[in-house]
């Protein structure tokens, strides 16, 4: 933007400063639900911010799939209609934010009229994108440029994404909201004993299944495949969580860990890890050798050496039953790695040091609150 503009945060201190704009009401797959749950983290809790979340055009699927169509032969068609009813800025903001599940995304961006001349700054976090799309979606990738700063959530596209555009981009993983995750201040029981969320390798889970039926134990999976929709997001979100805080241990893996010809030989780590941790599972899954997953989850017992292909799995958690004291120290020790380093704050503030704006008065409200949960794992008598 040229010369200098007053946003209304500015002359007004309590008016949004912030811009998000959210695909709630179009997009309503599973995978979507922990970035809906950022957006209100966001504007709820972390800074004063206006969440804009366009409603749906009639034929609002065919109008997005011919855009998609026509995107690939002219840079003329990100003006086209994208199925979301059109909004405006009515005000200028320090910073417009747009966390997006996959490239595609910014085919919505259409809908949102004066988000790049109205906004001091502009970032745009890509939470899933693998290196062989870069070159089949090229004109996405080009409009990144419009941003002020990229965040990718996969260390290996990062690197590529430095390359290929001319605005900086950092990686960074994805975070959690641990008000929620965390169990504490009132810890369920950990009733469910293994935990197993998306696919699972028949061996393993051949063997968790003959654990359970053998040990009395309770080992809860999917039962369904294909496209997951949600009803409310929300509610999606709570169940999951409430699963996670009462499950013992919890399977993850990299990234696509069986679709290997999406993610071709990248090796990524995904925010599955991160749920488990912050509800304080003792997560069993691949260990991953790689920089960026020592530095973020690199603390000891972090995750549980157990290969997607695991017919042992039920000795290894015999051996860890069999050990309680270790057992506490690894589930108290991931959830407090997690409420200093993990949460939806510490990835705000690094968005916000992007941007050059000062953290909002919520922000220490929300570590002070931290702090306290802390606490409340440090002195609980049984972990």
């Amino acid at each position: 933007m040229q010369g200098v503009i007053l946003t209304a945060s500015q002359i007004e201190p309590d008016a949004p400063r912030v811009a998000l704009l959210s695909l709630r009401n179009f997009e309503n797959h599973v995978s979507r639900s922990h970035g809906y749950e950022f957006e209100d983290t966001i504007s709820e809790a972390l800074d004063a911010a206006e969440v804009f979340q366009p409603t749906t055009l009639p034929y609002a699927r065919a109008l997005l799939k011919s855009k998609k169509s026509l995107s690939a032969l002219t840079q003329h068609a990100s003006r086209l209609p994208c199925g979301l009813r059109s909004v405006e800025f009515k005000q200028d903001y320090d910073l417009f934010f747009y966390s997006v599940a996959h490239l595609e995304d910014l085919h919505f961006l259409s809908s949102l009229k004066g988000w790049r001349d109205r906004s001091t700054k502009a970032i745009c976090w890509i939470q899933e994108l693998w290196l062989q799309r870069l070159d089949q979606i090229p004109s996405l990738v080009d409009q990144l440029n419009a941003f002020d700063h990229v965040i990718c959530s996969f260390v290996e596209t990062a690197q590529a994404l430095r390359e290929k555009l001319s605005v900086p981009v950092l990686y960074l993983p994805w975070g959690v909201d641990m008000m929620r995750f965390c169990p504490y201040p009132n810890p369920p029981q950990r009733a469910i004993d293994m935990l197993s969320i998306g696919v699972a390798h028949p061996n393993t889970h051949k063997a968790l299944i003959e654990f359970a039926d053998q040990g009395g134990f309770f080992y809860s999976y999917e039962t369904i495949s294909g496209r997951a929709i949600m009803q409310d997001y929300r509610a999606h979100r709570d169940n999951y969580i409430g699963q996670l805080k009462r499950a013992k241990y919890f399977c993850s893996y990299i990234a696509k860990v069986e679709r290997t010809q999406e993610r071709g030989q990248q090796v990524e780590f995904g925010l599955r890890y991160l749920e488990g941790l912050a509800a304080g599972a003792i997560v069993l899954g691949n260990l991953i050798d790689s920089d960026a997953f020592r530095e973020h989850i690199g603390w000891q017992d972090a995750v549980i050496d157990a290969p997607y292909d695991c017919p042992q799995i039920g000795d290894i958690i015999t051996k860890l039953n069999e050990d309680p004291a270790r057992c506490a120290a690894i589930r108290a020790r991931n959830m407090t790695e997690c409420l200093t380093r993990h949460d939806h704050l510490h990835r705000w503030e690094k968005v916000l040091e992007l941007a050059g704006l000062t953290p909002h008065p919520k922000l220490e409200d929300r570590r002070a609150a931290l702090a306290e949960r802390v606490k409340m794992v440090e002195k609980a008598p049984d972990k």
